[in-house]
C-alpha cells in the first residue's frame, strides 16, 4: 500500500473558480490577465502576457458577479434563473506576486503560465464581497452535491441539477 504524503502546507483559504479577466496597473497603462481562482488572500492568473517586473504592490481591479444561494430556490425559479444579469461588485485590491508557474517554454522572457498573487491591501468591505463568492459558491456546491445524492429521493432533483 503506498503511504499518504501530506503537501507541507495547507492552504489558508477556500477558493471559488474565477475565470473572468482581471485589470492591473503599470506605469501609467492598464492591462488585463485571465483568472482561474479567487480567494480571500489571492488571486490566480493565466496566459499572462504582460507582467511588472516589480514585486510590491500591484494595483488590480476584479469585477465578481454575485450568484444566488440555489438552495434558497424553487424548482420554478431555477427554470427562470438567468446567469446573464447577475449583479457584479467590483473589487479593487493591491497585491504581490506569490509564485509564477511556468509549464512550458517562456518566449523571449515575456509569457508566463500562471502566477499567483497574494493580496496585500484591500479594504474590509471589499474583503467581505470575495468571502461573500466564494461562500456562496461553497454552498451551491454543497447543495448540487446533496442533489445528486437524493437524486431517487425527490423527481424534481435531476431537473434542478
Amino acid at each position: 500500500m503506498q503511504e499518504y504524503k501530506a503537501r507541507g502546507y495547507q492552504r489558508r483559504y477556500l477558493r471559488a473558480p474565477y475565470k473572468e479577466d482581471i485589470l492591473f496597473a503599470d506605469s501609467g497603462h492598464i492591462f488585463k490577465a485571465k483568472t482561474l481562482n479567487i480567494s480571500e488572500g489571492g488571486v490566480l492568473l493565466d496566459n499572462i502576457g504582460h507582467f511588472p517586473e516589480h514585486n510590491h504592490h500591484i494595483a488590480f481591479m476584479v469585477c465578481l458577479p454575485q450568484f444566488p444561494m440555489f438552495k434558497n430556490y424553487t424548482l420554478e425559479r431555477l427554470r427562470n434563473h438567468n446567469p446573464e444579469v447577475l449583479e457584479a461588485k467590483v473589487i479593487r485590491f493591491y497585491a504581490k506576486i506569490a509564485r509564477k508557474l511556468s509549464l512550458g517554454k517562456k518566449i523571449d522572457g515575456i509569457f508566463a503560465s500562471k502566477i499567483g498573487l497574494q493580496i496585500q491591501e484591500i479594504s474590509d468591505f471589499d474583503q467581505a464581497k470575495i468571502s461573500h463568492y466564494v461562500d456562496v459558491f461553497s454552498s451551491n456546491l454543497i447543495y448540487l452535491q446533496v442533489l445528486i445524492d437524493t437524486i431517487n429521493d425527490d423527481k424534481n432533483n435531476l431537473e434542478k441539477i
